[in-house]
């Protein structure tokens, strides 16, 4: 599958606002909130249970530069954002970001904004100098999102896939 980069130093300019909800709050994911991620996350392609999305929360903030917030407005969770630390040999590490994701009658309301603005936060606090993520090459919409707050795409590329034995807990 061929996938886009999406790169670049944090965005400095003012396309960061978002729009204000009077009871919009981002935190940290917990297990009680999988049932309802696993609502939205087809929307990205990814297909879980509740059961497995909270099984891999739990391995997941067990490593260090980790970050999956969640997005509410009055108290309903309607986006997720993922973020990880890629500390590297050959090169300066940076933050990626796995899954930022709104459900889809929530979209437009500056709630993608808000995630990608604490997604940048995260980032800065950790450390990192650089933001990236990959995107399916078929979300154009997608893309101009991250274009507006001020990513530059990097590189095209080819992602490979080797499939091991691997049990779930």
């Amino acid at each position: 599958m061929q996938q886009s980069t999406i790169d670049g130093f944090f965005p400095t300019t003012g396309r960061r606002s978002f729009s204000t909800h009077m009871n919009l709050n981002i935190r940290s994911m917990t297990g009680d909130d999988s049932a309802r991620v696993a609502e939205f996350l087809p929307d990205l392609g990814y297909a879980v249970t509740p059961e497995i999305l909270t099984q891999r929360l739990r391995r997941l903030l067990e490593w260090p530069d980790q970050m999956a917030c969640v997005v509410e407005i009055e108290g309903f969770v309607v986006g997720l954002c993922q973020v990880q630390g890629v500390r590297l040999l050959a090169s300066d590490g940076y933050a990626e970001m796995q899954a930022l994701v709104v459900a889809a009658n929530y979209q437009g309301q500056g709630l993608g904004k808000a995630l990608l603005k604490h997604a940048i936060d995260w980032s800065v606090r950790a450390g990192y100098l650089r933001l990236r993520l990959r995107s399916g090459l078929h979300r154009a919409e997608a893309h101009q999102f991250y274009v507006a707050q001020g990513f530059t795409q990097s590189k095209a590329s080819y992602a490979f896939e080797l499939c091991t034995e691997y049990a779930e807990d």
